[in-house]
């Protein structure tokens, strides 16, 4: 009967498809004993590989007996058998963690190095209804919002490999039960008996509390939560993805945000967006909401040039119309200084970018240029070196299609360039003459016509 449930949780969460690779993390309690047996009973229909995978935390003398007898399970089962010892207490030292957190992060490590060594899709975790009502307890008592209401999700994604948890539909009894039924033999963690853990507290004292004072039911409406709000999640999720497309971009080594627009976000958006944008950092989990709030703040109130520094080694500025995003030690744009054009060849900018030029006939252009690339008429060009350099104050351009020259400041204004950004914009000059704002425009007298006959081909490369 549970097998059944377990394998159509399975299918209608999509959480597992022919012939994948799956690392399956088993500490030898009932949990992820009953995790193998069910996934060793699915391994045929669905043409499954198989990873068994013990991390031993260092912290109790009897994992030295509990990984013996794991190996000699994946053995009987004809299955690969991964394991590794890790010093928790150096390593929480080493990282500045709690025990808690420091065991959580050096079994995902462990566990993606397994999968990547296999080439796993996925890595199961033996979590069940039972460990998601603690989380979402634990998490309402530290004060989270949605997100944390959510629990454990059945499907994420982690450095491009998945983890799945297949028994979150499940009660500890069923599995209890089941393991029994399959004559399966759990080692018993004494560590879960201890109260000195947060989580083990909850389990053995709050909830208890709760179901006999106020709710038998409790670890019933804990769980039911977490997949009311995981609705909630997944909807604000998918709306801040999509306002993240329309109002941030990715520019070079930084992210600029359109402040208005964030601005003008509900705030169950706003904030969203900016979580979203930072992992691109991968600081997602270290910025919390006084961080997001400052963000916001920064964004919506900060003066012009104001910096914030932010954890993961970020640093976000307030330029005039974006909040722009980047890492400490990424350096602000330099300005160019001038630098003969090299024809043909490339030409090295400042912060690894390139103008390549070549001279070609009319004849081989493809039509309409790239945005990063100019067609120039090579003949109409004035006498002198071609030079690449920054903008000078009082500096005039004629874009192309304009009835005349303008400030060059009002054009960089018009097409939106950040203010941040336009000291270090590679202009293409002869003397004083503008002849292309790479990336952007070229001035009209250049342009390609009828009578062209050699053309100035320019690409500006990051």
């Amino acid at each position: 009967m549970l097998f059944e449930r377990f394998k159509a949780y399975v299918n209608n969460k999509e959480l597992v498809f022919s012939g994948e690779t799956i690392v399956l993390a088993v500490s030898g309690g009932p949990d992820s004993l009953c995790l193998l047996h069910l996934f060793s009973r699915l391994a045929s229909e669905y043409s499954l590989r198989l990873i068994v995978a013990y991390l031993n935390h260092g912290l109790r003398p009897e994992a030295a007996l509990e990984e013996a007898g794991v190996a000699a399970l994946a053995d009987q089962m004809s299955l690969p058998f991964m394991s590794k010892r890790v010093n928790i207490r150096s390593y929480k030292k080493k990282f500045g963690l709690s025990e808690e957190a420091a065991g959580r992060r050096a079994r995902y490590r462990f566990l993606l190095q397994v999968a990547r060594n296999f080439q796993a899709e996925s890595i199961a975790l033996g979590h069940h209804r039972d460990d998601q009502a603690e989380t979402v307890l634990l998490n309402l008592l530290r004060g989270s919002g949605i997100d944390g209401l959510s629990g454990m999700l059945p499907l994420r994604s982690i450095n491009g490999v998945k983890l799945i948890r297949p028994l979150l539909d499940f009660r500890r009894s069923e599995i209890e039960a089941y393991c029994l039924e399959h004559g399966l033999q759990p080692y018993t963690d004494s560590s879960n008996l201890e109260t000195d853990y947060t989580r083990n507290k909850l389990r053995l004292e709050l909830i208890p509390h709760l179901e006999e004072r106020y709710n038998p039911r409790i670890r019933e409406a804990l769980a039911g939560l977490a997949e009311l709000a995981a609705e909630d999640r997944h909807y604000f999720e998918h709306q801040a993805r999509k306002r993240a497309c329309q109002i941030a971009e990715h520019k070079g080594n930084y992210i600029l945000v359109d402040s208005s627009s964030l601005n003008a976000l509900p705030r169950a958006i706003s904030s969203r967006v900016l979580r979203l944008l930072l992992r691109h950092y991968r600081a997602g989990r270290e910025l919390g909401r006084v961080h997001l709030n400052q963000l916001l703040k920064l964004a919506g109130e900060g003066k012009i040039g104001a910096r914030l520094n932010l954890p993961g080694g970020l640093r976000a500025y307030r330029a005039k119309k974006n909040l722009i995003i980047s890492r400490k030690n990424n350096q602000m744009p330099e300005k160019i200084g001038e630098q003969e054009l090299i024809i043909p060849g490339l030409t090295a900018l400042p912060g690894g970018k390139t103008i390549s030029a070549h001279l070609v006939q009319k004849d081989v252009l493809n039509w309409p240029p790239e945005q990063n690339s100019a067609y120039l008429d090579y003949d109409t060009i004035p006498p002198g070196k071609i030079v690449i350099c920054s903008r000078k104050p009082g500096d005039r351009f004629h874009p192309q299609g304009a009835a005349g020259s303008k400030k060059l400041k009002s054009f960089l204004i018009d097409q939106k360039v950040d203010q941040l950004f336009r000291d270090t914009l590679p202009l293409v000059t002869v003397g004083s003459e503008i002849i292309w704002v790479a990336g952007l425009r070229i001035a009209h007298p250049y342009r390609v016509t009828d009578k062209t006959v050699k053309v100035l081909w320019l690409d500006y490369l990051d």
